[in-house]
């Protein structure tokens, strides 16, 4: 497991992202939502 954490306008965000190769779909969709990223956002940086 990996955590991850950004500092935004409202505070520190965490999340715990599973340290594998591939992700389920639905998987990747509750990381972003902890996050508080867009999917959006998220394909920009692809």
């Amino acid at each position: 497991m990996l955590f991850l954490k950004k500092i935004a306008p409202e505070g520190e965000i965490g999340t715990v992202v599973p340290n594998h190769k591939e992700l389920k779909l639905g998987t990747l969709k509750a990381i972003l939502e902890l996050a508080k990223l867009r999917e959006e956002d998220f394909a920009d940086y692809q």
